[in-house]
């Protein structure tokens, strides 16, 4: 049985997203936006303002850790969120409210969204799957995907593919749900990271790192394995470690025609796409759980040694930037920043270029979940449940 550790454990114990781009970046020139800043959010500069804020969940005794990214639908301007206690809501670029739905489970993903055919595919945190209307949020089905999910679901014109918390990658039709194949990876360690990789497709490919530090490419249309590379067998036992992880957490990034992924154990591997052959590995960068894209430079979140641009084509550090207030989120790149969130501080906006810090946005109580963003708009939601929408 595998127990999971919550990421933020990591600081403690001191271990010493159709496959192609939304057409977003016009969203800001023809939306409606106007409005204020309605929020109690503040931004130390003019790169990172808040517009306004809603609380999506009730108040309690307990701060709730929300990982639920934002689906962004530009072509009906309509914004989804779902949150940890069960409520999926579609709202306007103002904030208003525009319909609600209740999947009878909590939400730790985005949504799928296909803006041209108005549909939506909702993956719940009990694994069921629902096809959505965007307009009122109407049923079209739902089923049951067999486990856990809190990634955000792949779609491609025919199909659905999930990657689920218990280590399976599991493909549905679009067209009514029915489950196509279901790929089951084994696994025994006794001790795991809290999250799981999400999936990269390419060229009939689906790649992505499972708990137990395996890198798999597998068939899109079979679910076939095509190569599997063991990242465990690098791992190193540290001074003074008393647990090991061997999660690949990061989902995979395309660069360089090379897949690369990062094993919080072992370090940063560039596999070769044909054969997972690994072509470099960089067992000095620690503890990574989230990676990002910029051009031809990679984005590197760790909880032990913050935000890192590397440039892959040198193996040379372009600058680090220390995270002091929590375990970070997955790195966004957008607009010349990265945004990151910090678990137990802000909303951070560095400057991808120098590594300094331009904008933050305090709200009191941490941000697990990356943003979502579309041209100069962003989206982002706090633990406690308040999504608040902010300017680039």
């Amino acid at each position: 049985m595998t127990l999971r550790i919550a990421t933020i454990a990591l600081v403690a114990l001191a271990l010493g997203g159709c496959g192609e781009t939304p057409r977003y970046n016009d969203w800001f020139a023809h939306s409606r936006l106007t409005g204020a800043d309605t929020a109690r959010g503040s931004a130390t500069s003019d790169a990172l303002v808040v517009r306004w804020s809603q609380q999506i969940t009730d108040d309690g005794p307990y701060v709730a850790v929300e990982n639920a990214r934002a689906g962004l639908d530009p072509r009906h301007d309509r914004v989804y969120m779902g949150s940890s206690d069960g409520r999926f809501l579609a709202f306007d670029v103002y904030g208003e409210e525009m319909w609600s739905y209740d999947p009878q489970s909590g939400v730790e993903s985005a949504p799928a969204v296909d803006e041209r055919r108005g549909q939506l595919f909702l993956a719940s945190e009990d694994g069921v799957v629902h096809a959505l209307d965007w307009k009122e949020g109407e049923v079209r089905w739902k089923v049951p995907s067999g486990g856990p999910v809190r990634q955000t679901p792949l779609l491609t014109n025919d199909a659905i593919y999930l990657v689920r918390e218990d280590d399976h990658v599991v493909a549905l039709s679009r067209e009514d749900g029915e489950i196509l194949w279901d790929y089951e990876r084994e696994v025994e360690v006794e001790f795991a990271i809290a999250g799981h990789a999400g999936l990269l497709l390419h060229e009939g490919r689906l790649f992505t790192g499972f708990t137990d530090g395996a890198v798999v490419a597998l068939d899109a249309a079979t679910g076939g394995v095509e190569w599997e590379r063991l990242t465990q067998l690098d791992a190193l036992e540290r001074e003074g470690q008393a647990i090991r992880f061997y999660d690949v957490d990061t989902t995979p990034v395309l660069l360089n025609d090379r897949i690369w992924v990062a094993s919080v154990s072992a370090g940063v591997y560039a596999l070769s796409i044909e054969g997972g052959s690994v072509e470099w590995r960089g067992e000095e960068y620690q503890d990574v759980t989230g990676m990002a894209a910029a051009g031809r430079q990679l984005i590197l979140a760790s909880a032990t040694q913050g935000v890192t641009t590397l440039e892959p084509h040198s193996q040379r550090v372009v600058w680090r930037k220390p995270l002091g207030r929590g375990a970070p989120a997955d790195p966004v790149v957008a607009n010349g920043y990265v945004l990151i969130g910090e678990s137990r501080g802000g909303l951070v906006a560095i400057d991808l270029r120098s590594g300094r810090e331009a904008a933050r946005i305090e709200h009191g109580q941490g941000f697990s979940a990356p943003p979502s963003v579309a041209g100069n708009l962003g989206w982002v939601m706090t633990n406690g449940g308040k999504l608040i929408a902010f300017r680039l």
